[in-house]
């Protein structure tokens, strides 16, 4: 819901006698459409995930070899000749990276490396129809406990590789998502790859994202107070109307995700109520 990130409900607490029943809090949509479109971060469903092990470090894996079984089709596009070094030097690869947007709420730790994260505290991965680093934010913001992502693109076999019947197929590109709950670093993009085989696991466009801080305090107010989506106002016994209406901040260069600004408006509304009372002298507080 674009409504739902740009827009700030204002809540009142009634100083006085019953008010009109509540009205419905609408917002102008053709309004919110007409404004530039903001960096949306959609909610993430029925997505298969890679849950972290519980020991990640000193663990020995004895490898088998494979038995040229089909693996999972990769949605990114395969490199002409199929090679490691055309797949790293791939402009198409490189753009997606680079042109990836920051999700609201985090900041950009590295850009477009040849290597992922390898980094304490892993919290699993998945692998994305698309590079979609919004998509990647959401998953970390439904992990209790997330606080950066790394989005990248791998080159992977199309088979489970075996020495003999099939040690190197032709390769699949894949779009993945991992999660980590400590904040990361561009030293730690030192995953490389690997080989299977005679097959070249490669890795390229990785990007990473940390958490931002919390907003800071606002005089006059209480919080900040982590919230699971956007509030609808609630409506007391009296039936008072507790909806003041809703401001709109598209963002942009100079407007970004600032809670100052809705606690601006907040402060603006209430000095205007004073001065403009009801007739017994009563108004509405923000």
């Amino acid at each position: 819901m674009r409504s739902a990130i740009v827009f700030s409900a204002l809540l009142g607490m009634a100083l006085a006698a019953p008010a009109p029943a509540p009205r419905p809090q609408e917002i102008d949509y053709a309004g919110v459409d007409a404004a530039p479109d903001p960096v949306l971060v959609s909610p993430a469903y029925d997505v298969e995930q890679q849950a972290a092990p519980a020991r990640k470090r000193n663990v020995v894996i004895k490898k088998r070899d494979g038995d040229c079984s089909p693996q999972p089709k990769g949605y990114g596009p395969v490199a002409s000749p199929d090679t490691p070094e055309a797949f790293l030097s791939n402009p198409v690869l490189a753009a997606m990276a680079s042109n990836a947007p920051t999700p609201d709420g985090y900041s950009n730790v590295f850009t477009n490396l040849d290597g992922s994260l390898s980094a304490p505290k892993y919290m699993g991965l998945t692998t994305l129809t698309s590079f979609d680093t919004l998509e990647c934010a959401s998953l970390c913001d439904q992990a209790s406990g997330c606080v950066a992502f790394n989005m990248y693109i791998e080159r992977d076999p199309s088979v489970d590789t075996n020495a003999v019947s099939c040690p190197d197929p032709p390769s699949v590109t894949n779009y993945k998502c991992t999660l980590w709950g400590v904040p990361v670093v561009p030293e730690e993009a030192n995953n490389k790859g690997q080989y299977r085989n005679t097959f070249h696991v490669v890795i390229t466009a990785s990007n990473a994202y940390n958490k931002a801080s919390p907003p800071p305090e606002i005089s006059g107010f209480d919080g900040p107070t982590a919230l699971g989506g956007a509030i609808n106002a609630p409506v007391p016994t009296s039936g008072q109307n507790s909806y003041m209406g809703y401001k709109y901040f598209p963002f942009n260069q100079a407007q970004g995700y600032n809670t100052a600004t809705c606690a601006a408006a907040c402060t603006s509304e209430t000095d205007y109520n004073s001065r403009h009372p009801a007739a017994d002298g009563t108004y509405q507080r923000c």
